[in-house]
């Protein structure tokens, strides 16, 4: 068996691994992506890293446990009745990682995927993302297109997102965002019904 004598070191100010013998330098950070696929697999990957953390399970368990925001704000119902879900409402949180990578593109600094996803989950912790509590079903309709959620129900300071990153997202992602803010009680998709002992908004 062949042995390889190649010898791996460190510059460790710049986190970045190299061999004498050989061009190519393997960094930590990166600045770009060499395609879109690249970027979004990214991304995905940020994404996915925040949903499995314990922080972001603290995070939620903290609004639903501590805070007492445990009922759906689309049917009323409570957490001892079915599954209540805290959703992102603006951004979700595919496109707050998308544009914090996107930030950091355009103003050409290094990141990681570990940067992006300490910096998102501290945004949580800051309350500056925007979110609501509802039951799964709803969740899914939502995700679904089949249904609209006014802004006066969103907590947390979404505003905070819309003065910081918003900006530097396309076209496309601008429209989701000026659609969702546009939607109020009166253009939701809900009709409200009222039964005894509990203001039921029923999904059209």
């Amino acid at each position: 068996m062949e042995h390889n004598d190649t010898e791996v070191k460190s510059n460790v100010e710049n986190l970045e691994l190299y061999a004498e013998n050989h061009p190519f330098r393997l960094p930590l950070r990166i600045k770009d992506f060499e395609n879109e696929a690249e970027f979004k697999k990214f991304v995905r990957n940020c994404e996915k890293l925040i949903r499995g953390s314990l922080e972001y399970k603290y995070w939620r368990d903290y609004i639903k446990d501590v805070l007492g925001v445990n009922t759906c704000m689309v049917t009323q119902e409570r957490m001892d009745e079915c599954t209540i879900e805290v959703h992102h409402h603006l951004p979700s949180l595919f496109v707050l990682v998308k544009s914090m990578v996107l930030e950091k593109i355009e103003k050409e600094k290094e990141f990681s995927t570990f940067d992006i996803a300490m910096e998102a989950i501290e945004l949580h912790f800051m309350n500056r993302v925007g979110y609501v509590t509802v039951i799964k079903s709803m969740h899914e309709k939502f995700h679904n297109g089949c249904l609209t959620i006014p802004m006066n129900l969103v907590r947390g300071d979404y505003g905070y997102f819309l003065r910081t990153y918003s900006h530097y997202l396309d076209e496309s992602d601008q429209e989701t965002i000026n659609h969702r803010l546009s939607i109020t009680e009166s253009n939701c998709t809900w009709e409200k019904n009222i039964y005894p002992g509990q203001e039921v908004h029923e999904v059209r």
